[in-house]
């Protein structure tokens, strides 16, 4: 739909300014792109972007891989950064996709989440995050699965050996009464564990 893709550009430029002060390196993967718009607005300041997603969602012509949710296919600490941004709670087995982050990444992960401080906070980002994603590519964008609070995502990254070198609360206080979107900013130390392994599929969206 053309008002959701309107919207979805508008807001990728400001996720791209929420996480470009926190980037670092040329190349960066942008790990559960969607339609790419995040990465196009990066490219746009000189970084050399990557996209990867489970399916064709692409809608720019930024570099863009499909692949099958388990592997990707780049080499150990091919990216200087890798972006998350709104995209674990969408998939099955987080923790899978964060580990292959981890092998792909050198210096830093940077991830975005919608958070829950409560059951009602819980019920409308189900219920407003779902619904959304049924309006992108037919439907056959996956649908969330996995939302968390603040302490959960850290206990997380804290047991692959992540530093948490920030937290930022990002949203304005209207987009706040949805949800409460968050940015993990995460480096990677050189006693970073490898991952513990592969998981099975998972969907993604920014």
């Amino acid at each position: 739909m053309k008002v959701v893709d309107a919207f979805l550009q508008r807001y990728a430029v400001q996720e791209a300014n929420d996480v470009l002060p926190f980037v670092v390196g040329p190349r960066v993967l942008d790990l559960g792109a969607g339609e790419g718009w995040v990465a196009a607005v990066l490219a746009r300041q000189g970084f050399r972007m990557v996209c990867a997603d489970v399916g064709p969602f692409a809608r720019t012509d930024t570099a863009y891989v499909i692949y099958d949710g388990t592997r990707l296919p780049f080499a150990d600490a091919a990216f200087d950064t890798t972006l998350l941004l709104l995209t674990l709670h969408h998939c099955e087995k987080p923790e899978a996709v964060l580990d292959e982050a981890l092998r792909v990444t050198r210096t830093r992960l940077i991830v975005t989440e919608s958070v829950y401080r409560n059951r009602l906070d819980r019920f409308w980002l189900d219920l407003l995050d779902g619904r959304f994603n049924r309006f992108r590519h037919g439907g056959r964008m996956p649908t969330p699965l996995g939302f968390r609070r603040v302490e959960d995502w850290r206990a997380l990254f804290a047991s692959r050996g992540l530093r948490l070198a920030d937290t930022v609360w990002l949203g304005g206080h209207l987009e706040r009464l949805v949800h409460h979107p968050v940015a993990f900013v995460l480096d990677i130390s050189v006693t970073t564990p490898p991952p513990r392994g592969e998981g099975q599929g998972w969907g993604v969206s920014t």
